[in-house]
């Protein structure tokens, strides 16, 4: 096991091992959605591999080379989260002291 890790670590770019139906699935929609400009929303319990599916996202996505931005909706507060992922303008909600894009 430690030197399958460290062969996947060691590797340019995302891994995801598997070949069961599921995760081929997951493979498909993952390169269909990438080269896109969609938003996308993982969600799922703690543990299931929100990050790797973000990472790997990225890294099949036309803005590789910039940065990828990751966000914990469960640290932030549901009235604020809007602003978060989508920005406001300085004065729209007490403390938004300067515009966010």
């Amino acid at each position: 096991t430690q030197i399958l890790r460290k062969q996947v670590k060691s590797s340019k770019g995302v891994n995801m091992i598997g070949e069961s139906a599921p995760i081929l699935e997951i493979k498909r929609m993952l390169e269909k959605v990438a080269p896109t400009d969609s938003r996308v929303l993982i969600t799922g319990q703690n543990g299931t591999g929100k990050e790797l599916v973000a990472r790997w996202i990225h890294e099949k996505s036309n803005r590789v080379d910039g940065p990828m931005v990751e966000v914990n909706c469960a640290a932030i507060p549901a009235e604020l989260i809007e602003s978060e992922l989508f920005g406001h303008k300085k004065g729209s909600f007490t403390g938004a002291i300067a515009d966010r894009p």
